[in-house]
């Protein structure tokens, strides 16, 4: 009886158990050699090495994303403005002869753009700014200590159209004036002009990459101030 109890627990009589053997204990309680630190070191420096990348990738993502946003913002802005305007207020302009407007230089329907008879459409954000003061500055050169270039243009351009959307009207003559601006008698008048902000950034990780371009119909009764 006492042998076959003995034999359940895993003992026998008169035998002490076996004393584990040194080497099979955990590594957590033999510890590290001063070989395998230095070896696991370098294995954890290059695991860490091999995620910068994601990291410096997310970094440059998400400060994108916010310039993204940025422009968007700045060309919504710009919009709602232009669209309050009248139809003849003269930031929605079109140089005498021409169909058009834009920043010197741009090309619309394959004609280069002048604006020597609308400034309105060149860069209307500041060239320089203050980030301590909020202050901003219009110049070529920067006004001292403290100022930053400002991270983006916005410019616009203008295109006049009849009511069908696809036929280009030039600016009307004057002597549209004396027939009452009617588009029977005056060929010269137009129905829609079609607004178009360009945001572009100067700088941040994709400076120029990041360009925002926002466009609207803007429809009139005729060429008369609305």
């Amino acid at each position: 009886m006492e042998l076959a109890a003995a034999r359940r627990r895993g003992a026998w009589p008169g035998r002490t158990r076996k004393p584990q053997r040194p080497d099979v204990r955990s590594v957590l309680e033999r510890g590290l050699t001063i070989i395998e630190v230095p070896i696991a070191l370098t294995m954890l420096g290059f695991g860490l090495l091999a995620m910068a990348p994601v990291f410096t990738g997310a970094v440059r993502t998400n400060a994108s994303a916010n310039q993204l946003t940025n422009a968007n913002t700045l060309a919504r802005e710009k919009m709602e403005e232009l669209i309050g305007f009248p139809a003849t207020d003269p930031r929605l302009g079109v140089p005498a002869g021409a169909d058009s407007a834009g920043p010197d230089g741009t090309t619309i329907s394959g004609a280069t753009v002048d604006t020597t008879d609308n400034t309105y459409v060149d860069n209307d954000l500041p060239d320089w700014y203050k980030p301590s003061t909020g202050e901003t500055f219009r110049g070529s050169t920067s006004p001292g200590v403290g100022w930053f270039a400002f991270p983006y243009t916005r410019t616009y351009t203008v295109e006049q159209f009849r009511e069908d959307l696809t036929t280009r009207v030039v600016t009307p003559s004057p002597t549209c004036a004396a027939v009452g601006w009617n588009t029977a008698t005056c060929p010269g008048t137009f129905g829609v002009k079609l607004l178009t902000v360009v945001v572009r950034p100067t700088s941040g990780p994709f400076p120029g990459l990041r360009q925002t371009t926002q466009s609207v119909y803007v429809r009139f009764r005729d060429a008369s101030p609305n």
